[in-house]
């Protein structure tokens, strides 16, 4: 920590938790318990823990968004702006969301969730909620000028908010957050899905932030992209905090690069583009030009390039979802995909429900439900509600939903997104077993980690 933060993390504490326990409605048991933390000006404070460790829960709390008043128990107390508001299982004070939300933002590990999806460019999206609170026109268009210059965003002030990359749509949503000046900004997996171009903006992004004042609390799976910042490292356990020992959190992979299988090379191509051109109706350029490609059965390719370089798009067209303009593409196999955001592949109301979706009833597929969810770890949640879990056993439920019906080309969108150590070490024994049953696996990601220790090879896109 430098003099300046130094200097600033000694002044008047912007916000104080101090959190004896708290409990969702009908839970048997503490989601948090027994959390002290202040929050200085200018600070860097870096939550780390797994999926379901009470990190978003936290950062509900800290938004004013929990406790429901009648329904969550909670017992402490918050201290923000000087006010002091008392919570205990007898007293559950109703919050002014729109006032707090004045001193902290917070911007979901879904950052599209702060988007207001209303308006027809990113431009208009970057000043919504200054609009409606009655800034005029000559601020805004200053205030647009200024966002889109300190977040490199001028090559999207046009576009359809609807249409951008996953992290496109973190960046613009980090950029509208910052616009309301709030003394302190919670940010649930900051860099998930940004390219390392748009991970250096955002990083510096939160330095500028520091440098004016904002606090800022990062919740994340991992510290270890925070240690040389960081005025402050937690880890996140059960619900309790622990100071944290450097790397916490880092999840699970292969020690070495994954090998191709012996046949990969001679096998058949499972999925072939030959100079294909993609893109979407109604857009300027297409998204991806002159593409040749081929995935082999018992191969494992990487899709690597920043965002919007168009890897959702090939995987898109792969799946069928997409047609090519022109060229030829051919896919010789079965394929399954699984989405950037497992909320747009997830709609019943249980998680057994989920999987067996669309299925026949006396069908092989059907039976093999039981046996998904075992491989998955997702048996005692078969009769949970998705929505009800922690980010990354929501994602393995999706991806569940694609494994029944044993697709022979699996896709993947960003599938490390929210995985928490646990997860991903189910994530490399699926695709160890597609590799099983004579499939191939294609996948997008900006984790280089990830890439280096589980692709056969990387095709780069740009």
């Amino acid at each position: 920590m430098d003099m300046e933060h130094r200097a600033r993390a000694g002044t008047t504490a912007a916000l104080h938790l101090r959190l004896g326990s708290f409990r969702y409605s009908e839970a048997h048991s503490d989601a948090l318990r027994e959390i002290e933390m202040e929050f200085s000006p200018g600070s860097l404070t870096v939550i780390a823990g797994d999926s379901g460790s009470g990190k978003s829960t936290l950062g509900g709390v800290l938004a004013g968004m929990l406790p429901r008043p009648g329904a969550d128990q909670c017992e402490g107390t918050v201290t923000l702006a000087g006010q002091r508001i008392d919570y205990s299982p007898e007293l559950s004070p109703r919050i002014d969301i729109a006032g707090w939300a004045r001193h902290v933002g917070l911007l979901p590990q879904d950052a599209g969730l702060y988007l207001s999806r209303i308006r027809q460019t990113v431009a208009e999206e970057l000043v919504f909620a200054r609009e409606n609170e009655g800034m005029p026109r000559e601020e805004m268009t200053e205030l647009i000028s200024e966002l889109s210059t300190r977040l490199s965003l001028e090559h999207l002030l046009e576009r359809d908010p609807a249409k951008l990359s996953g992290g496109q749509e973190r960046l613009v949503a980090l950029a509208a957050l910052s616009a309301a000046k709030p003394s302190i900004i919670v940010l649930d997996e900051p860099l998930a899905g940004l390219d390392s171009k748009a991970t250096a903006t955002v990083t510096a992004m939160i330095t500028r932030l520091r440098a004016a004042g904002t606090a800022l609390v990062v919740l994340t799976r991992t510290t270890e992209a925070w240690e040389a910042e960081a005025d402050a490292l937690w880890t996140l356990a059960d619900g309790t905090l622990l100071p944290a020992s450097e790397g916490t959190g880092t999840a699970a992979l292969p020690s070495k690069r994954r090998r191709p299988s012996i046949a990969a090379a001679s096998a058949e191509p499972l999925l072939a583009f030959a100079g294909v051109q993609l893109g979407y109706k109604g857009a300027s350029a297409p998204v991806i030009s002159n593409l040749d490609l081929e995935v082999h059965a018992g191969e494992c390719v990487g899709l690597a390039g920043a965002n919007g370089t168009g890897k959702t798009t090939l995987l898109k067209a792969a799946a069928g979802l997409l047609k090519p303009a022109s060229g030829k593409m051919r896919v010789a196999a079965d394929a399954g995909m699984l989405l950037q955001n497992p909320s747009d592949q997830l709609f019943e109301r249980t998680v057994a429900r989920e999987i067996a979706f669309g299925l026949p009833k006396k069908s092989i597929q059907r039976a093999r439900v039981p046996l998904v969810l075992e491989q998955l770890g997702l048996e005692s949640y078969a009769q949970t509600h998705p929505y009800e879990l922690p980010a990354s056993a929501r994602r393995l439920v999706a991806l569940a939903t694609v494994l029944v019906r044993e697709p022979r080309l699996l896709l993947l969108d960003e599938p490390t997104e929210a995985m928490d150590s646990a997860g991903l070490q189910i994530l490399h024994e699926v695709i160890d077993s597609v590799f099983e049953r004579g499939g191939a696996v294609l996948f997008s990601s900006h984790d280089e980690r990830f890439i280096s220790r589980t692709a056969h090879r990387v095709h780069q896109l740009s």
